[in-house]
């Protein structure tokens, strides 16, 4: 099922990091009297089309976060839908029983803000509905914001492509005075990417960062520079949540 780690924000000290197997945070300095928000970072193993078995595993993880008095959780890109789903993104039906999985989470989302990835369809004047992997954020069992990723790998085992379109808004959203930015996995890669508009244009604090990336050896220490680098570059946190299994 996988482990959540919780995180108390903000840490002592110029900059630390916290977390297990897919779980990263970099903390640079912060503004004083910062308020603290406690995360839970949610490395589940989702199985690709399982929405039933999915959402179950959603669920449990939000209840036990909320028992351990949590502010936010976080569960990795497409862990509505397991990754990478492929062909499946071409049924319609694959897309609206993953809308409908959504639906089913939100009443449980009371006291809690969740953030969960998912495939969202949106209308496009004059032509087809598009499909874009996408990020949910749920505050009061309601969806407040929805983040398109904007940066669709397309090399090695990555094909996202061919079947999503590209986001182009680099949202925000206030939780306990904090503002957050989300993005999806290959969006942090990119020097001068979402994060930085999120950053300089949004005011954003804290960074939550959801991804896929599948195992490779020597790959860890890679990716906790990186988030590193990217946290001393914009003065803000953050935090950083992969899929395993």
């Amino acid at each position: 099922m996988g482990d959540s780690v919780f995180l108390s924000f903000p840490f002592v000290g110029e900059e630390g990091r916290a977390g297990v197997n897919g779980a990263r945070c970099s903390v640079p300095l912060q503004r004083e009297n910062m308020p603290i928000i406690r995360i839970a970072l949610a490395q589940i193993n989702s199985t690709v089309g399982d929405f039933s078995g999915n959402t179950q595993k959603i669920v449990a993880q939000i209840n036990q976060a909320k028992k351990k008095g949590v502010d936010m959780i976080a569960f990795p890109e497409l862990s509505l839908t397991g990754y990478p789903p492929e062909d499946l993104l071409l049924k319609p039906h694959f897309i609206q029983d993953n809308q409908i999985a959504l639906k089913k989470i939100l009443p449980h989302c009371s006291g809690i803000t969740a953030i969960i990835g998912f495939v969202d369809r949106t209308n496009r004047s004059g032509r087809s509905a598009a499909i874009h992997n996408a990020a949910a954020v749920i505050q009061n069992k309601k969806i407040a914001l929805i983040y398109h990723k904007q940066h669709l790998p397309n090399y090695g085992v990555f094909d996202e492509a061919r079947y999503f379109q590209a986001g182009t808004e680099a949202n925000v959203f206030v939780l306990n005075d904090v503002t957050i930015g989300v993005n999806i996995c290959e969006d942090i890669w990119v020097e001068n990417g979402p994060m930085q508009t999120q950053v300089s244009g949004g005011g954003a604090e804290l960074i939550i960062n959801i991804s896929a990336s599948p195992y490779r050896t020597r790959v860890m220490d890679i990716r906790e520079k990186l988030l590193s680098t990217r946290a001393k570059e914009n003065r803000a946190i953050v935090a950083y949540v992969n899929l395993v299994g």
